[in-house]
C-alpha cells in the first residue's frame, strides 16, 4: 500500500508500530501523514498533537498516581531504589 499523501510505499510491518494498532492508523515514515491501513485513505480526524480522549483513546484520569504492575507507585519505586542504595 502506498501513502495517499506522498505516494511512497508504506512498509509492511508499519501497523505493529501504530500508537493504537487496533485502530489501523499509522504515520507515513516519509511525510508523516496519518493513514488508515484498512481504507488506504488519509485520516483527517486524528492528529499527533491532539488529546487521546478526543481521538477515541482511553481516558486519562486526573490526579491518579502513575503506577507500575497495577499497584506500585513511582514514589514507591524511588523509595525502593533508595533503600537498595543504602549500605
Amino acid at each position: 500500500m502506498n501513502c495517499p499523501n506522498c505516494g511512497h510505499e508504506l512498509p509492511a510491518g508499519l501497523g505493529q508500530h501504530a500508537v493504537v494498532p487496533s485502530a489501523h492508523i499509522v504515520d507515513c515514515p516519509n511525510c508523516g501523514a496519518r493513514v488508515n491501513l484498512e481504507t488506504g485513505a488519509l485520516e483527517a480526524g486524528v492528529s499527533p498533537e491532539g488529546g487521546a480522549e478526543e481521538q477515541g483513546g482511553a481516558p486519562i484520569l486526573e490526579g491518579m498516581p502513575e503506577s507500575f504492575s497495577g499497584e506500585t507507585t513511582v514514589e514507591g519505586v524511588m523509595e525502593e531504589i533508595e533503600e537498595k542504595e543504602q549500605p
